[in-house]
Parts: structure tokens; sequence; C-alpha cells
């Protein structure tokens, strides 16, 4: 309530001083005051109830109080202080006039004097120029007390020092001129204090404004306008520098005393809420904002030197901003340069410590810049082994400006990475680390190193394979040479001679299949068998085979047999006859050579519903089970010596395997040491018929 009545009072005044405005306070509460005590003695005096009445000094008094209330509203307090010098009106109707005096006029003297000395003190609290009021108001109040004398006959009596009654001490003019003097020397040597301020204040303001001018931060100064309950309703600019106007391209009768809400839309537009910002936001010192129709960057620091006034100071922050914007954009760049390269950089300080690192986005490898930044090398996983020779290596590149470098293995989601750690100088505190995956390259290392023993390992074989082949080769030449001679000789009979040709016929054969293979492995080398599918019927390839070998086994104490899982003669299925072919009479090749007694059997069966699957048993010397992985490896042979038990080029199981392959199958091997082997592919049943057995 009070705070209401305060505003209420000084809202017509625009008061920076709340000394100003406490003065502005009193004034009215004393007027107010002197309006309710005259307003009530004149409303005890018309009632009857005062008989010391005295209604012309009630009227005067409430007329006084009523024109210094008016000129206060209207904001004219200078005036309403003046309404002071009326006061001897009243004191005329109470103690002077012979009509209306409520007392003896020659005993209401004192009455007169004590009823002026308190306006010295209001003159002094209340007036701006106290000193020439005070003067003037002394000379009415000495014609005031003359005057009184005059009419109680006794101005003989104030010729002297004291008055010569019991009434006062000393002489009425005597009082009323120390009341004088003493309001008077104050007045004067605050007048004084207050010149030698207000000179001190206006050097200090022209000093404040100079640097202001001077700076080349943009200054705007603001008035909080509010309303009756306090409330802050809206700002008013008061003061500008040049560089705000430069800055925001205003001129200052623009800016000077006008409302912000006209002139902020102008000069920041929609940058942001200057009345949220100025008005409301509490504690937010500073704030960046952007000033889209210029295209600048401003920071406002915001200061409030009074409760009522708001200082904005504005730091053009464009150039720093577009340079920043500028290191960020090389800095994305480089970035994006340093991710192209497939390594990983560390900046290290000389502690060990990891101040910054660059990595590519990897699926080998994610780093957290959370578990590695600030942390030191003997905390990132490393062991104290490799920390040790890490820190080592960083000690040595600052000392000696080297470049280290260390091959160390780390684990990852995906396994073991192998990295290449090269360790430069970067300063004198620090160094750059570039770890390069490595990984790639030691496998490709391992294996070269394969492929090198696998190469080495294929010439011992080709040599021996060449050993083997000549001595293949020269055995059946020999053999028929021999026996053609022999033929043409007289000295054999018939039965002898047929028997000649017959071992000419063998080898021959035996000619014919190593050449053969040697030209079925010169076309799977350089990628010439193709395959030609057309549909096979099985039984009759099966039984032609069965046939083919049953005649070749004659001499043999082995027995051949054939398992068909289906009788039916047109069972069959679209594949490449020639390689399926080939692919049984090179198991089945293999089966003779390495059986000598026993058994053999060959066939097919269903597998499943999409497969057919083929095999080949025999009862022979076996496979040992590291043999059984190289088996199908070219030129590969169970025994690669010169002097053999075995004949052959050692190709027959490469080749077949390969054309199994070309099939959509794979030879399966299964065999122990003298018990015999079993050899099993499969193909893909495709456009299979027949399927339908024959019930007898």
């Amino acid at each position: 309530m009070l705070k209401s009545v305060y505003q209420f009072i000084t809202k017509p005044y625009l008061l920076d001083s709340s000394e100003d405005k406490r003065k502005i306070v009193g004034l009215h509460v004393i007027l107010f005051l002197g309006l309710v005590y005259a307003l009530a003695d004149f409303t005890v005096s018309i009632t009857g109830y005062n008989l010391n009445e005295c209604i012309p000094a009630n009227v005067s008094m409430i007329t006084i109080c009523l024109i210094g209330l008016y000129c206060l509203r209207i904001g004219r307090p200078s005036v309403a202080v003046n309404t002071f010098f009326l006061i001897p009106f009243v004191i005329y109707f109470y103690f002077i006039s012979s009509q209306y005096s409520v007392f003896p006029i020659k005993s209401s003297i004192p009455y007169s004097v004590w009823f002026l000395v308190p306006s010295f003190l209001f003159i002094l609290l209340f007036s701006k120029k106290s000193a020439q009021k005070l003067a003037i108001y002394y000379g009415i109040s000495l014609i005031t007390i003359a005057f009184h004398l005059y009419k109680a006959n006794r101005l003989g009596e104030a010729t002297g020092l004291y008055w010569p009654t019991q009434e006062l001490i000393l002489n009425p003019l005597i009082i009323i001129s120390l009341a004088f003097a003493s309001t008077f020397l104050v007045a004067v040597n605050f007048e004084l204090n207050i010149k030698e301020l207000r000179i001190k204040t206006e050097e200090t303001d022209a000093q404040i404004n100079k640097t202001v001018k001077s700076f080349q931060q943009g200054i705007l100064h603001m008035q909080i306008e509010r309303d009756e309950m306090n409330n802050a309703i809206g700002l008013q600019i008061r003061k500008t520098n040049p560089a705000f106007q430069k800055m925001f391209k205003v001129n200052a009768r623009e800016l000077h005393n006008i409302e912000a809400d006209v002139v902020f839309p102008k000069v920041f537009r929609n940058s942001f809420d200057w009345n949220n910002h100025f008005l409301h936001k509490k504690g937010r010192r500073a704030t960046e904002i952007h000033v889209e129709h210029l295209e600048k960057w401003f920071e406002v620091y915001t200061l409030t030197p009074s409760p009522d006034q708001i200082t904005a100071i504005f730091y053009d922050r464009t150039f720093c901003n577009q340079t920043i914007t500028s290191l960020e954009e090389s800095r994305k760049r480089y970035k994006v340069l340093l991710e192209a390269i497939p390594d990983i950089f560390f900046i290290i300080d000389k502690d060990g410590t990891y101040m910054d690192f660059v990595i590519k986005e990897s699926e080998m490898i994610q780093i957290n810049a959370d578990d590695i930044i600030g942390n030191s090398i003997f905390e990132v996983g490393f062991s104290e082994k490799m920390s040790r020779k890490i820190f080592q290596c960083i000690q040595d590149a600052i000392h000696r400006d080297t470049i280290e470098t260390i091959e160390y293995a780390l684990e990852v989601e995906k396994g073991t990475a192998m990295f290449e750690m090269r360790i430069a100088r970067l300063d004198d505190h620090s160094v750059i680390s570039i770890a390069r995956d490595i990984t790639k390259r030691k496998i490709a290392e391992i294996r070269l190193e394969e492929a090198k023993q696998k190469a080495e390992e294929a010439d011992q074989l080709k040599s021996a394979f060449l050993a083997n082949i000549s001595h293949e080769i020269r055995t059946p030449m020999n053999a028929i040479i021999g026996f053609s001679k022999m033929i043409g000789s007289p000295d054999f009979d018939i039965e002898e001679k047929n028997r000649f040709i017959d071992i000419i016929i063998s080898n021959g054969k035996l000619l014919m299949e190593m050449i053969n293979d040697m030209i079925s492995l010169s076309k799977i080398e350089s990628n010439q068998v193709t395959v030609k599918e057309s549909f096979c019927k099985v039984n009759d390839l099966m039984v032609e085979l069965y046939r083919e070998y049953s005649f070749d086994l004659t001499a043999k104490p082995i027995r051949l047999k054939l398992s068909n899982q289906n009788a039916n003669p047109k069972f069959g299925v679209t594949t490449d006859p020639f390689l399926l072919n080939e692919i049984l009479k090179k198991l089945l090749d293999n089966a003779v050579k390495f059986t000598n007694e026993g058994e053999i059997e060959f066939g097919y069966r269903m597998e499943g519903k999409d497969k057919l699957q083929f095999f080949v048993n025999d009862t022979g010397i076996g496979i040992d089970e590291e043999q059984i992985k190289r088996i199908f490896e070219r030129f590969h042979q169970i025994d690669n010596k010169t002097t053999r038990k075995y004949e052959g080029t050692g190709l027959g199981l490469a080749i077949a395997q390969h054309y199994t392959k070309l099939l959509g199958g794979e030879i399966k091997v299964k065999s122990e040491i003298d018990r015999g082997s079993e050899f099993t592919f499969s193909v893909p049943f495709k456009n299979g018929d027949g399927l339908l057995q024959i019930v007898r």
C-alpha cells in the first residue's frame, strides 16, 4: 500500500535521485498534515466547540495547503515551497488582528515567533535555492514581527538585546535573526558543497561522456518506465554513443528520449526479444544476438547502474565469429582430409596424456573421446611393458627430434588388429602419434609367405611330376616300341604275337590317358572347360561304365559291383554327361589303381529330393588322414618318388574335383588305411525324370 502511494506521489516527476523523491514525499506529507489540521480546526470552529476559534486563519491555512498540493500535482514543487511565504497571513489572523486574534496581541508575540521559525527549516529542507528564499523569508518574518510589535505598541522594547519581560529570554527579532543565520549558513554551505559536487559531477560526466564516445563498443542507456504498482512497463532511451549509432546506422535525434518500442523494431528488427531480455530476465548479464539485416553478430552485456536504469554494451563479434566459423570450416576440412587417410592421429603431451585425436569412422575400431582425452597411455589398455616403451619413444622423439616406430597388437570388437605407431615431435611439450592399421598388410604378408611356401612346394611337386611323367611316358613307349619290333620277328608264333599286340594296346591306352590328363589340366588352368547341360540317362551311363571296367578287371582278382537305386531305364537328370562320365572314370581309375583285391562298388542314390549322390567304394590300401587333405591338389601323389609302386600322373583326382565343382558339387572322402576308401559327390537333381521305380 505504502509503495503504491509512494509511486503515485513521485510519478509526475522525472527524478533520478531517491533523495529528491524523499523530499517530494515529505513536502506532500507536511502539506497534507497541515491541510488535515486546518480542516479539523475549521470543523471544530464552525460547530462551536472551539472557544478560541479563528475561521479566517483556518481558511488561510487550508488555502495555503491546497495551493501547495496543487502545485505539487502539476509538477511545480518550487512553487509549492513558496507557499510557506504566505504563513504570515495565518499569523496575522491568529495573533495580530485585533478582530480575529485568539490571544491578546501584546502577549502573543512569542507565538508569532515560534510559528515563523519552523518555516526556516522547511525552506532549508525543501527549497532548491534555499539561501535566496531564506533571505526573502527572513525579510518577510522581520516585517511580520515588526508589524506585530507595532500593533502591540512594543517597538521600543525591541531595541535591546534582552526582552524586558519574562515572556522570552532573547529579543524576538534576534531569535528570528538567529534562526535565519543558522539556516542561511547551512544553506550557503550546502549550496557551495552542491556547487562543488555539481562541478565535479559535470567534470566526471564530461569525462565519462568523452570516454563513452571514444568507446569502440556501442553504448545504450535506458530508463525503465513503471506503473502505479511499480511494475516495469517499458523502456525509454536516454543516451547512446557514436559507436552504437554507427553500428546500427541511426542518428542521435532518432534515439534521444524515445520509447524503446518505437526505436528497437527499426534498430534490431526481429533479432531478439528486447523487452523480455532487458525487463524480465533476471541474472542474465550477457547474450549473443544476430542482426540479420546488418549481417552482424553482437555480444550484449547488460548493466543496472540503478534499479530504474539499464545500460547495454554491444560488442561487435562479427569478425570474431567469422574467424571462428572459418577456423571451424578449416578444421573440418583438415579433419576430413585426415579422416580420408587410413590412419589414427593422436596428440600426446610429454607426460603421456592424450590431448586430441582424429579417427576415421570404420568398422574395425571405435574410440570414444571420453575414454581417450585426458587419459594417460598407462590407462587406455596398453600392457605395462608397451606403455613404458611408448613413453620412452615419446621422450626420445621430443629430445632427439626423431621419428620412433612401434608395432603392436590390439584387441578390437572383431578380433585382434595389428597397428604400426609412428611418434614424431610436435613441439617441446607434445608429440603427434600416427597409428596405422596394418592388419591387412600383416595378413597379406602371412598369405604371401604361405603362397611362397605353396609355390615352392608346387615347384617341387612339378619337378617330381616332370620326373615321374618322364618315367611314366618312357615306360609305355619302351613297351610299345619293343613289342612292335618283336611282332615283326619270325622267332615268335601267332599266339605270342597276339599277346604282344595286347601289351602294345594296353600301354597305348595308358599313354593316351596321361596325354588326356595333361590336356584336361591345360584346359582347366586356361578356364576353357565349360558346362554343356543336357538330359543324361543315368542308368545307361552307369551300365556302360560297368561294362568297360568289367572287361579291364578280368586279369585282376577284383569284383566290380554296380548299385543303382532306381532301376527305371528312363531315370535321368539334366547335367553335363561328359563331365559326369569323366568324374566317375577318374574315381574308378583311382579305385582300380589302389585296389589289389577285393571289391569295387559304384552307383548312385537320391540325397533328399534335390540332389543325386554318386559314390565309388573300394577295399584298397586306403589313405592316411593327413594325406586326405592334399589328394585333390594338382601334381600331388601319395608317393612322389621316382621309383613308385603305383603308376599315374597325380592329376586324376584334381581334375575330378574341378569338374565336380563345375557341376555344383564337391567330392568327399572317407578312408581308413588297409580297409579301403569311399568317394562321394552330389549333383543338383535338375529336371529329373523317371523317379518311379519298376516293380518286378
